[in-house]
């Protein structure tokens, strides 16, 4: 049987506006998934501050 979802809000990269829009959604009550094609969360932030891991 295939799996469903039901989320209010998807973000799709967890770069800075991902992760605020997910963070302020989940404040109001909401179901929120991230999904980030990197094996890491941080998206263009963590490019940009020189992180190698």
């Amino acid at each position: 049987m295939p799996r469903t979802y039901d989320y209010d809000l998807v973000s799709i990269g967890s770069g800075p506006a991902g992760q605020r829009a997910a963070v302020q959604s989940a404040k109001l009550g909401k179901c929120v998934a991230v999904v980030e094609k990197q094996q890491c969360l941080g998206g263009a932030s963590r490019i940009s501050s020189g992180a190698t891991t």
